[in-house]
């Protein structure tokens, strides 16, 4: 068995994590519609077969997620989401039902805000406070408390004029058989694994900052408890959501941070 700082073998993964990272599946424009500044999202004429190649490497890896083959499904979802989480924010299938026409959120992506270093406490805080928010709403098809299924940097949006974050993209969904602790747990390993893999020595500030604000103990355990780098196809996508970052690397930070987690769940714990 090959041992997992196998040169080759991280190579290999950091390949697959670029090909997984670069693919896109919608194209997407900005408009304008009866005043209101919005989105059009539409699928790429060759996603079908991408999003079921990519679906069956996330069954063997075991990732709890899937993506939508359909566009009928994907779209219901997409609208499922933005009326459960924002009511006030204008959604809607159009196109002859082949796309998606949504209110753009004013603010900037946690992606970029990390990149530009205008990232703080605050951002990270306000991110956690939104997510908790979201996670809290009972959701119809899941029967129990909602969750995204996607939750990078790309996908949480902060105003700062405001101080509020936004979530966007419901392009993949948590399987229905997952419990909702599960769920949560792994929207939070998403988010958090991105952080771990940043260059910016901040990392850890962010990471704290943002798992303090959530706060919720059960959620927080159930992170730590998932917080190993796997082999295999998991661990591919561990790569993948990590930017191919260094296994040894990860191993170190995310050491750290799963200490400092369970030290967070016992102090809420007690409280």
């Amino acid at each position: 068995m090959m041992p997992r700082d196998f040169p080759v073998l991280e190579l290999f993964s950091r390949i697959i994590a670029v090909l997984l990272n670069r693919v896109r599946v919608n194209r997407t424009m900005r408009g304008i519609r009866d005043g209101i500044p919005v989105i059009f999202k539409k699928r790429l004429w060759y996603a079908a077969g991408v999003i079921w190649l990519g679906n069956c490497f996330l069954k063997l890896s075991e990732s709890g997620v899937r993506m939508f083959v359909g566009a009928d499904e994907w779209l219901e979802w997409e609208v499922h989401c933005t009326h459960l989480l924002y009511p006030d924010r204008f959604c809607t299938v159009c196109g002859q039902g082949k796309q998606i026409c949504i209110a753009e959120v004013r603010g900037m992506s946690l992606r970029q805000l990390v990149r530009r270093n205008e990232a703080d406490l605050s951002v990270m805080a306000a991110a956690a406070g939104e997510v908790r928010r979201v996670h809290q709403l009972p959701c119809r098809v899941f029967e129990a408390g909602w969750s995204h299924g996607d939750l990078h940097l790309d996908n949480i949006l902060y105003d700062r004029i405001t101080n509020r974050a936004f979530l966007i993209d419901f392009d993949t969904r948590h399987e229905l058989r997952l419990n909702e602790r599960r769920r949560h747990g792994d929207d939070l390993l998403v988010f958090l694994l991105e952080l771990i893999a940043c260059s910016d020595e901040k990392w850890f500030e962010w990471a704290m900052a943002f798992a303090e604000a959530y706060g919720e103990s059960t959620v927080l355990q159930e992170l730590a408890g998932r917080l190993s780098v796997p082999h295999g196809f998991a661990g591919i996508l561990w790569s993948a959501r990590t930017q191919g970052a260094s296994i040894q690397k990860m191993e170190i930070r995310i050491e750290r941070l799963r200490t400092a987690l369970r030290q967070i769940q016992s102090v809420t714990v007690t409280q």
